[in-house]
């Protein structure tokens, strides 16, 4: 009997099955699968149809997967898929961020992973007639060359992708990090670092799957943890659908339930009380016999409502550079050190700046106050950080910045 094909509407709901000749010849929106395969050394596997498939025969691909089933769970069909095609089967899986595709011969609801593999690729003769292992910046020559003739919905839905996987990575503040092959590594520069950098092992496998865009999936190494390379830049501005998309992030992130959180390693609600209230010691002591006199109580009154709310598992460092983009779309969320039970205002602090945040996340008029209160709060940590390093430089820019945000004056600021 011929193949049953799962029709889905435009948000994704299965609404019937048809023949899979029918989806073809109507041009009917289905799921479909695609998985892009690298090897330890980080090259991808490319490969070319046979001439005899039913849409794009002949053409090259650096995807391997197909149509879901009927009655098939998308990850079942991906896992069939790469086994069919390319021989592939027992392997991790990670999720990269899902799309849509339409043309005149077919239109779908992608989903989207990458795997690593050294082991033997056994081609499915109905399927594949070549394949062979190119490197990233290989493959993206060829996707560039008009005699190489590829399947445009996997150029459309991975191109971003695979352009993205050429970075430089360079020290931080908190860890050393650096590419081999398609793994990043990092390792803690600080002793304080290491346990929240190694909880990263068990707390995103977990935490992954429940969020909208991908982080990474670390394990453990002997000097830290490494995870797939995530593709792409950090994030340089975008469009009202990109800043719903990250609404929807935060929104998925801090409803996950608090208590598994912390069994699967986020920092728990006290223990990040105590840390903060070290900090905000500080930038009383430190920070506030800087300022005017007459900014210093607005100043203290600040300190004092930061940090009394810890209800959700925030990622504690959400800004731009630690969100990915490629070609204008959102590739991932990164650098998840400081995750800890704590404020869900403190990820907003910036994130309600974006045009779109606001529509899909929802948040209340008191969450928005204390957003504000957070997003006043940056540039203490930046005079904060200039004292520790004597960094005159920015300790003056810091406190100006201080100034302007609580309503002071701009007058000279004594160093």
């Amino acid at each position: 009997m011929e193949e049953l094909v799962a029709i889905l509407d435009e948000d994704n709901r299965v609404i019937r099955s048809v023949p899979r000749s029918v989806m073809r010849r109507d041009n009917l929106r289905h799921a479909a699968t695609g998985v892009v395969v690298r090897n330890p050394s980080g090259d991808i596997y490319v490969h070319r149809r046979t001439p005899t498939k039913d849409v794009y025969p002949g053409r090259y691909d650096f995807a391997a997967g197909g149509v879901v089933a009927a009655g098939e769970d998308p990850f079942d069909a991906v896992v069939r898929e790469l086994e069919e095609e390319l021989g592939i089967a027992g392997v991790e899986l990670t999720r990269l961020p899902e799309g849509d595709y339409a043309d005149d011969r077919t239109t779908y609801h992608a989903y989207l992973y990458t795997c690593v593999w050294d082991g033997e690729v056994r081609h499915q003769p109905e399927e594949v007639e070549w394949g062979g292992w190119m490197s990233p910046a290989d493959l993206v020559a060829r996707l560039d060359d008009p005699d190489w003739s590829f399947m445009p919905d996997t150029v459309g839905l991975l191109g971003a992708y695979v352009r993205g996987l050429q970075v430089t990575v360079s020290e931080g503040w908190d860890s050393d990090a650096w590419v081999e092959g398609p793994w990043l590594y990092r390792s803690p520069r600080r002793a304080a670092v290491r346990p929240r950098l190694l909880a990263e092992a068990t707390l995103l496998p977990w935490l992954a799957p429940q969020l909208p865009l991908p982080i990474p999936v670390p394990s453990l190494t002997d000097d830290g943890v490494r995870h797939l390379l995530l593709p792409g830049q950090p994030f340089a501005g975008g469009c009202r659908e990109t800043g719903r998309q990250l609404g929807a992030f935060l929104k998925a992130l801090h409803a996950v339930d608090v208590d598994e959180a912390v069994a699967h390693g986020a920092l728990d609600a006290a223990t990040a009380a105590a840390e903060k209230a070290v900090v905000l010691d500080e930038f009383r002591t430190q920070v506030v016999p800087l300022l005017p006199v007459e900014v210093r109580g607005a100043a203290e009154a600040l300190l004092g409502r930061v940090a009394r709310v810890r209800t959700s598992l925030v990622h504690a460092d959400f800004g731009p550079d630690h969100i990915l983009m490629s070609d204008g779309q959102l590739t991932g969320v990164i650098d998840w050190t400081d995750a800890e039970i704590g404020d869900p205002a403190l990820d907003l602090a910036w994130a309600l700046s974006c045009e779109g945040v606001a529509e899909t996340y929802q948040p209340s008029p008191e969450l928005r106050e204390r957003a504000q209160d957070w997003a006043w709060l940056s540039p203490w940590y930046g005079v904060h950080r200039g004292l520790l390093l004597d960094l005159p430089n920015d300790v003056e820019t810091g406190l100006r910045e201080i100034v302007a945000t609580i309503g002071g004056t701009r007058g000279h600021l004594p160093v």
